[in-house]
């Protein structure tokens, strides 16, 4: 499988990443393998909220209009961007904000919110938590999906890549259900019905710490291409410094047949991973620190899910009043036991401690979504 790493030498400027690009799908076959005359084009950027792209946080529209204008040279007669921005953004602001709305205008591409698209049911047979789910029917109906994920930290995830990317095509009340289902399993699962064709993860102005939206742009210049989404994350989270089998939804879907994610299987061309490699900071919590401002946390045998939606809270969600948290005792992990001596609140978080959820106040989710978690503690202040 390939995968092509290539650099442009200005992240804002298109005819500098339109040569990048060019250089990165002519390395893969050239997006002429893939579009037919007449094919009706679905791009699905990163568009999760009101951000300019110069934050990392959204997908750059330089590399918006260069895919338009190389799809529209192989004979696309139909080119559509749709997005679905995330839990409680308006997708049309967003747009705007990251100047995805003016490449529209300007390349007489059509700008869909999926929020607000005409959608049908749609069977996965071979799904694990879900077998139906409704999707857009334009997605569905599209020759080809062209995938444009942002290469970013994530607090649910070590990174957020491609195959997560997608889960912008569900319906705001999926997205909630997708943490309370089991997140990894459940973007795995959706992924078995609108696998994108083409993979560009835009790494162009990249993002670290508390992704997917409040950590800090790297100027990164980079972007990772390939016909097969996993090939694509595998190789990005490797960039990244982060081993793809961390990441859980790219252990899910290699497992599952969703592509490759084996590094020894994947043809990387242009430039090599060691080329291009830069460890990505990540969030990072002392637990002992937060003992000492009284709020007490015990973990064991946590995925990185809830691991990463805890220390959103505390870093980001919280970090103006941390008061929420102070006369609980909060637990997480698959194997946690409740400690011998509690003298606040006793506060089970997660799924897996579902087993005490009678012994004190119990969050849902697989993991909780970070908003959720929130919600629940402001209701509950004392």
């Amino acid at each position: 499988m390939l995968v092509s790493v290539v650099r442009c030498s200005k992240t804002d400027d298109f005819d500098s990443i339109n040569k990048a690009l060019e250089s990165a799908l002519h390395l893969i076959g050239g997006i002429e393998s893939l579009v037919s005359r007449g094919d009706t084009v679905l791009m699905k950027p990163n568009i999760l909220s009101a951000y300019h792209y110069k934050t990392g946080a959204v997908t750059n529209p330089h590399v918006i209009r260069a895919l338009s204008r190389s799809a529209k040279q192989v004979g696309a007669s139909t080119l559509l961007i749709g997005e679905g921005s995330a839990v409680g953004s308006e997708t049309d602001e967003a747009f705007v904000a990251s100047g995805i709305s003016t490449v529209a205008d300007e390349e007489n591409v059509e700008l869909v919110d999926l929020k607000k698209a005409k959608t049908i049911r749609m069977g996965i047979p071979n799904g694990k938590i879900f077998h139906r789910i409704e999707i857009p029917e334009v997605v569905m109906q599209a020759d080809v999906i062209i995938n444009v994920p942002v290469m970013k930290t994530h607090d649910a995830f070590p990174a957020t890549l491609g195959l997560k990317n997608m889960k912008g095509v569900i319906q705001e009340k999926d997205k909630k259900r997708f943490h309370k289902w089991g997140l990894a399993q459940s973007i795995v699962d959706l992924n078995k019905l609108v696998l994108p064709q083409l993979t560009v993860i835009d790494g162009t102005i990249a993002m670290e710490g508390m992704g997917p939206c409040h950590g800090t742009p790297v100027n990164f210049e980079t972007m990772v291409s390939s016909f097969d989404t996993l090939a694509a994350d595998a190789v990005a989270a490797s960039i990244m410094g982060i081993d793809p089998m961390e990441i859980e939804y790219i252990k899910l879907g290699a497992e599952q047949g969703l592509g490759c994610a084996d590094l020894s299987q994947i043809e990387v061309v242009g430039l090599s991973i060691e080329e291009v490699r830069r460890p990505f900071q990540r969030i990072e919590m002392d637990f002992a620190a937060y003992k000492k401002q009284g709020i007490e946390i015990h973990e064991a045998g946590a995925c990185s899910g809830c691991r990463h939606v805890i220390q959103a809270l505390l870093i980001d969600y919280l970090k103006n009043n941390v008061n929420l948290l102070r006369d609980r005792t909060l637990i997480f992990g698959q194997t946690v036991k409740i400690p011998e001596t509690i003298r606040r609140k006793l506060l089970n978080f997660g799924l897996c401690t579902r087993r005490y959820r009678d012994r004190g106040e119990y969050i849902p989710g697989c993991p909780p979504h970070p908003l959720d978690a929130l919600a629940y503690l402001q209701k509950r202040k004392p």
